[in-house]
Formats: structure tokens, sequence, C-alpha cells
């Protein structure tokens, strides 16, 4: 119900972006898929834009347009006290999760920009 809550008072103001972490993870099978379809409904009606933490690859497949994975953690001998990971995977997640640079290489129009 707190999950439900926050992401209702949330969109009180509507944001043009939605940021969530974890927004499901506690959630019971049932209030987890209809939360999905939920924020499905809501991202077709107001097309805003919406960054999911997850650690539940086949969610973040479901729910998302693009799915990054983060895998490796950062090391940058400049700067070694800097922490966090590096983008390991970059998927579209529209395309059966073929790597987003597959579609920048069909069309270079893109990477461009």
């Amino acid at each position: 119900m707190q999950q439900r809550l926050a992401i209702g008072q949330a969109l009180t103001a509507r944001p043009r972006v939605l940021l969530l972490d974890e927004p499901f993870g506690a959630l019971d099978p049932g209030t987890r898929l209809a939360m999905h379809d939920f924020l499905t409904e809501l991202r077709a009606e107001t097309a805003m834009t919406v960054f999911m933490v997850t650690h539940d690859l086949a969610e973040g497949f479901k729910l998302g347009d693009r799915v990054l994975v983060f895998d490796k953690v950062r090391w940058d001998p400049d700067f070694p006290e800097a922490y966090g990971a590096t983008v390991t995977y970059d998927f579209d997640a529209r395309d059966r999760g073929v790597p987003f640079q597959h579609i920048l290489d069909r069309y270079p129009t893109l990477a461009a920009g």
C-alpha cells in the first residue's frame, strides 16, 4: 500500500520524469502484476519518462523500452575514490532484447545525433 501511495503522491505534481527505485520489490505477486498494468497504462496515457531501478531483469524487459545492465565495478585510476558501476549491457527491450548498439549500427544517423 505504501508504494502505491508514494507513486500517487509523486504523480500529483504531474512530473514529466518519474524515478522509481525498486518500486514493486516488496509487493505480493498479484499486487505486483496490477502495478505493472498501472505503470504501463500511465506511460501510455501521459508519455511520461520513467527510470526504474530493479534487480528483476524480466520485470525490466516487461516494463521498459530500454534496459541498462550495470555489472562491472567502475575503477578509475585517476579517481580511485569514485565508486559506481559501468553499463555492461544496453538492450532495446522493444526489439526482443537486441543490444541497443545494434540499432545504432542499423541507423547511423541516430548515433550522429
